[in-house]
Formats: structure tokens, C-alpha cells, sequence
């Protein structure tokens, strides 16, 4: 496989990503005070340097040339192109599952790109703060479609409804009101190992249901 034709597959792995939405947006309903994100990811594994709160290792080339991986302690040689496939739970009540490619790799680390899957239960929802040392750090795209009334998932801000002034809402730092692609931020605490950081813009909204999207930052602490 070619390195040209392995980037048009991570690059289509990546926008298939985009697409998600994290469960209850708009999509199905996930079990109780559980949230669940798809996000595109690049991550870099040094060697002899396991990556963070996974059981994925390098070890550098083989003498044939190989990518000399390791996956649960066990050895799995890889080249360009290859999948590695991991899941676990890095923290208390959070499910993690990687689909990766190897994208590079040299003598000194391992470059992998695909997609992770984060599913965070029992959450309990601390608005503000800030984070503690990051472990894993995903960046997931999101959408919500919320009625008058209606939280942002894994978060207090709420749609309060359309006024002369723009959109209202609630849970938000000072000025209520977003005029359409205007900037909602959110961060608090889902997890007592989880922070979570929303950067969202207003899409559109009318008297009954507003539409955000953007970004959720998923931090898996130390």
C-alpha cells in the first residue's frame, strides 16, 4: 500500500468520524447518565514509551523492517497501513476503544491515525474548574438539537428561547444571548478523571429549539 493511498483512507476514516454525534444529541438515547463520543485521532507513540492509559507499546524497527508494536505485551509487527486495535478502560468508568493505522514510523517512535470511541458512565456534572494533568486528550465533533428547555449533554447550559435580543440561554458566563454562528463555551467536571471542555457556535435557532455544534474536548486525567 502506498503512502498516498494510506492518507485518503485516514483521511476518509476521519471525516466518517466528523459525522458523529455523541448519543443523545440527536441520536440514539445511551444508557442513563452515560455519554458516548467518536473522534478522529493522530496519536504518536514513542519508543520503550507505552502510550498513556493504553496497553500499546513500541519497540522500533525490526531488522526486516517492521514496525515492532506491542499490544497487550504481546508482539505484533506491522508496516504502513496496518490496523492496531485496542480497548480498555483507562480510568474508572470510562470504556475506550482505538481503531488505528499505522501512518509513519522510524527508529525512535510510531505515528497510528483512525478513530476512538469514549464512553464515560455515572457521569455527575461539576460546571467549572479546571483540569488536572491530561492522560488522553480527544477532540470530538458535535451537534445538538435542543428544544426550549433542553440541556447541552454533559453540561448545565440549557436553550431558554428566542428573544429580540438573539438566543437565550442558561448555564452560560454572563451575556444570555447568541445571535446565529456566535460562541458558546462551556467546562466542568463529568468524571471525577474526566474534564470536559465544550467550544460551540449557535447554527440556528427559532422560537421552540436551537441547533449548537462544534467541539467537545475529552481530558482522561492522570
Amino acid at each position: 500500500m502506498t503512502r498516498t493511498i494510506l492518507l485518503m483512507l485516514v483521511m476518509l476514516t476521519m471525516l466518517t468520524a466528523c459525522d458523529a454525534l455523541p448519543f443523545g444529541g440527536n441520536a440514539a438515547t445511551p444508557p442513563p447518565n452515560t455519554l458516548i463520543y467518536e473522534a478522529p485521532v493522530s496519536l504518536t507513540v514513542k519508543k520503550d514509551s507505552p502510550l498513556s492509559g493504553t496497553a500499546i507499546g513500541y519497540q522500533g524497527k525490526s531488522d526486516t523492517g517492521a514496525a515492532r508494536v506491542t499490544i497487550a505485551g504481546q508482539s505484533a509487527p506491522k508496516q504502513v497501513g496496518d490496523s492496531v486495535d485496542w480497548q480498555g478502560t483507562p480510568v474508572p468508568n470510562v470504556d475506550l476503544k482505538l481503531a488505528l493505522r499505522v501512518l509513519t514510523f522510524d527508529d525512535q517512535s510510531v505515528t497510528f491515525a483512525g478513530t476512538a470511541r469514549i464512553e464515560i458512565r455515572n457521569i455527575a456534572i461539576q460546571p467549572g474548574g479546571s483540569p488536572g494533568k491530561a492522560m488522553l486528550e480527544f477532540n470530538a465533533p458535535v451537534t445538538f438539537n435542543l428544544s426550549k428547555g433542553e440541556t447541552v449533554l454533559g453540561s448545565n447550559v440549557s436553550y431558554v428561547g428566542a428573544t429580540p435580543n438573539g438566543a437565550q440561554f442558561a448555564g452560560v458566563e454572563g451575556f444570555p444571548y447568541r445571535k446565529t454562528l456566535d460562541s458558546i463555551q462551556y467546562n466542568g467536571r463529568i468524571s471525577p478523571k474526566v474534564y470536559l471542555r465544550h467550544d460551540l457556535r449557535l447554527i440556528r435557532f427559532t422560537d421552540t429549539d436551537a441547533v449548537v455544534g462544534g467541539t467537545a474536548k475529552i481530558i482522561i486525567e492522570q
